[in-house]
């Protein structure tokens, strides 16, 4: 009999905290010293740079290898060959995440001074300590494939292991490119890493492991959780066709090759970013979760009232008791087609020899605090009731703050940025709306991470109930579908 390692909360908890006190607040203070202009100060560069690490690693990366370490195991039908090391990664990635907070606000004030050089050192031991924990964590996953290809337990996990490869192969990338920019940046005196590369490890991290993820994890749950027909179309392909994009995208604009043919480069870049932005589409068009053109398949069962059952909420497998969770995640990939649309209009601009004035900082917010964020929303308060053994989600109200908070922050941050200057020109007081906007983002941003936080410390305080939901969800990950035949790409 396989025994599969419990849900380890400490992982969730540990991102919410970073988000809290540390990437969410940073970002609610950088977005009021931008939008106002306030006086930016000699550690606002370090402290820009810390708050995007801490948004990346502590808040999503954290949460991504919490959720994989308890999904991927069933998925694959193998147990974590080593359930033991998840308290050591987190033992690694939480003095990592603190020395990392600390030293990149407050290094940049001590230049100069005596103990600039050892907490340079410090800084670069946050480096060590994350990839350490990054290596354990990626260890794990890459034991728990092969364990199951050994015994022949793949079929659920076939039509997904490029977005997964993608996933392990974009940590370990992240990884040491992080330890090098920071001992690089200890070398050298200097109290922010380097910006081109530091550009080129962020779009890696984004691009390499958590689209991918968030992308498998809907393909396998979303049947489930919004009673969509399961997957009969190229899962496989898809997530190829998806990897060959990004590798168009960031190979060129690695520093030593982007300068040695501009023209050259930039145009590469331009139709990776195209073709990325179409197979996003393409994937969001399959995944039919916008759209819904297809029937039900066999998940329509869930919708049927019995003598003993009531009936579900219209066209959903539930009754309620997770909130409207559905529109965090209707949201979120609202949010990922705007983004993809930009990406794909941008490229294809550029080949035709225009340039569209996009912000890469806007295309970046919209995939982590449009898509990744609310995606995160979502699946917390849906998922994770069931993780630990809860019955329900404590309070619907907070769900729904959380996702009009949500979806304030991710309007306010993007808007500014894309709008056009004539735009707000029209409108009485005109700079200091647009400043206004800007500037609050961040404090909706850091409202709706604590309401979620509430809203799971009272679901985690609530009464157990007797049987996971996660083996409700094991079982429908591994029932048969179209997604697992031999002619479905997986």
């Amino acid at each position: 009999m396989k025994h599969y390692a419990e849900f380890h909360s400490g992982f969730i908890w540990t991102s919410l905290t970073t988000a809290i006190l540390g990437g969410f607040a940073f970002g609610a203070y950088l977005a009021v010293v931008i939008g106002y202009g306030f006086p930016a100060g000699q550690g606002f560069y370090a402290l820009i740079q810390t708050h995007g690490h801490l948004q990346l690693i502590g808040w999503a990366g954290v949460f991504i290898m919490g959720i994989s370490l308890h999904f991927i195991p069933r998925l694959a039908s193998f147990p974590l060959p080593h359930p033991e090391w998840m308290s050591r990664i987190l033992w690694l990635m939480v003095p990592g995440l603190l020395l990392r907070a600390l030293g990149g606000t407050v290094l940049a004030f001590l230049d100069g001074s005596p103990i600039f050089v050892p907490l340079s050192w410090l800084l670069g031991a946050s480096g060590v300590l994350e990839g350490g924990a990054i290596i354990l964590y990626v260890s794990l996953l890459i034991g728990t494939m092969r364990g199951s290809v050994k015994t022949g337990r793949l079929p659920a996990l076939s039509a997904v292991k490029p977005y997964f490869g993608m996933m392990a192969a974009g940590w370990v990338l992240y990884a040491c490119l992080n330890l090098f920019l920071l001992l690089h940046m200890i070398l050298i005196g200097a109290t922010v890493v380097d910006s081109a590369w530091n550009e080129v490890a962020v779009h890696a991290f984004i691009s390499l492991v958590l689209l991918p993820v968030a992308f498998a994890l809907s393909v396998r749950l979303f049947p489930l959780y919004l009673a969509l027909p399961a997957p009969d179309w190229p899962v496989y392909g898809i997530g190829c066709a998806y990897l060959l994009s990004v590798l168009l995208q960031l190979i060129p604009a690695a520093p030593p090759l982007a300068g040695l043919a501009p023209d050259v480069t930039r145009l590469i870049i331009a139709l990776g970013t195209s073709l990325k932005g179409g197979v996003i589409l393409w994937y969001v068009w399959q995944l039919d979760l916008l759209t819904r053109r297809r029937p039900l398949g066999r998940h329509a069962r869930f919708l049927d009232a019995g003598p003993d059952r009531p009936p579900t909420r219209p066209g959903l497998p539930d009754y309620g008791e997770f909130g409207r969770f559905e529109r965090l995640i209707y949201a979120a990939y609202t949010w990922l087609v705007f983004a993809a649309f930009v990406e794909l209009l941008s490229g294809a601009a550029i080949w035709l020899g225009y340039s569209i004035p996009v912000a890469t900082d806007a295309i970046r917010h919209m995939y982590l605090l449009g898509f990744i964020t609310h995606l995160v929303f979502g699946a917390s308060v849906r998922m994770l009731p069931g993780f630990i053994r809860r019955k329900r989600v404590a309070s619907a109200a907070l769900v729904d703050a959380t996702f009009w908070l949500g979806s304030a922050a991710a309007v306010c941050r993007v808007l500014p940025l894309l709008s056009p200057s004539w735009l707000f020109d029209l409108l009485p007081a005109g700079d200091m709306l647009v400043q206004t906007i800007f500037a609050i983002s961040g404090i909706f941003g850091w409202g709706a991470v604590v309401c979620l936080a509430i809203n799971l410390r009272q679901t985690a305080n609530a009464p157990m109930k007797q049987v996971s939901e996660s083996h409700w969800m094991v079982s429908m990950a591994h029932s048969p579908g179209p997604e697992n035949t031999p002619n479905s790409g997986g």
